[in-house]
């Protein structure tokens, strides 16, 4: 059955927090990629590109860190066991949209049209070459949390000149605990931003678990204070998390009211390439999540459709692996740029 947009408020009705209870994740997908009674209003090709970004970024992932151990980019930030979250953000968005992201998006920025070359030209140490409002993809955000005052703002900005249009930040459960994401949440609320705060709570804010570093019970609570819904979902089920960033994209954009999404997802690997996860996951925990690889399980569920096997998973790889190694050899050819080029991007 399909998940039609007139029907997916009392479906994720149980996934809402409320101070009655902690909810259950959205999910569309059991843990072996069988559909569990509702799809989403998707079509086969939409479904398998969906896929084979998730592919891409596993690949980019393998060879970031290659990259970065062989000192031709800087430090990496992993999103491995991520994707299905970023995917699934991605797919749901519109173009118009701008997304501010932290340093683990790369797969939400590639689909919404950042080219990779600039990507890696960011990582090499030049500066952000895209056009944000262009391409609706702003600069990679190291300062925890900062960006979802920048997508609140634009939110603002959009409804306030009536424009169709959300501001969207990606940000880490340990960014939820930081003052920016709390002052977003309370502009957000009481401006009726055009705004999503989506949050990939991959459970660790690089050492510190998320046990220590708050004692709510789901983050996506967080919002009841300050007028904004929030989702708890599945962040390993690339449907469900689609279907709820798209319900709460359009929400937004119809000027209902800003959302707060929470994804449940985990970093397998390490939280950047300077830091040494050994140290401080346990590995049983790791192994337990390794489990639940979000790409076996939408490739699961891709296969039992016929709309996926073996050899479309070579040439998955293989294109991205292409376009990779194409995209970092074009940015390795880019010129250092001058002082005088750091300022006339800088505006100065």
């Amino acid at each position: 059955m399909a998940v039609t947009e007139s029907g997916i408020e009392q479906v994720l009705a149980a996934s809402i927090p409320s101070l009655a209870g902690v909810p259950e994740p959205f999910r569309l997908l059991d843990a072996d990629g069988r559909c569990i009674g509702l799809e989403p209003e998707l079509g086969e090709d939409e479904l398998r590109a969906m896929y084979r970004w998730m592919v891409f970024g596993r690949q980019l992932d393998e060879r970031g860190l290659q990259l970065q151990r062989q000192g031709r980019v800087g430090v990496w930030g992993p999103m491995i066991g991520q994707e299905a979250a970023q995917v699934g953000l991605g797919q749901a968005m519109r173009a118009g949209d701008w997304i501010f992201p932290s340093y683990r998006e790369a797969i939400t920025l590639s689909m919404r049209g950042l080219e990779l070359t600039e990507l890696f030209a960011y990582y090499r140490g030049l500066y952000w070459p895209a056009d944000p409002v262009k391409t609706g993809a702003f600069p990679i955000q190291i300062v925890i949390g900062d960006q979802s005052l920048h997508a609140v703002g634009a939110g603002m900005g959009f409804a306030l000149q009536k424009q169709e249009r959300v501001g969207i930040a990606s940000v880490g459960d340990g960014a939820t605990s930081e003052g920016d994401f709390l002052e977003a949440l309370n502009f957000a609320g009481v401006f009726n931003a055009q705004t999503m705060l989506f949050v990939q709570n991959n459970h660790w804010a690089i050492s510190v678990p998320r046990t220590r570093q708050t004692k709510s019970e789901t983050l996506a609570q967080k919002g009841l204070a300050h007028g904004v819904t929030g989702v708890l979902v599945d962040g390993n089920d690339a449907l469900a998390v689609y279907t709820v960033s798209h319900w709460a994209i359009e929400r937004a954009r119809r000027g209902d009211g800003p959302v707060l999404v929470e994804a449940l997802t985990y970093r397998i690997g390490a939280h950047t390439t300077a830091d040494d996860p050994r140290r401080y996951q346990p590995s049983d925990e790791i192994e337990n999540w390794r489990r639940r690889d979000p790409l076996p399980r939408f490739r699961r569920y891709l296969e039992d459709r016929g709309a996926w096997d073996e050899d479309a998973e070579r040439e998955a790889v293989q294109d991205s692996l292409a376009r990779i190694d194409r995209a970092i050899a074009e940015a390795e050819a880019m010129p250092i740029p001058t002082l005088a080029a750091y300022i006339e991007v800088a505006g100065g």
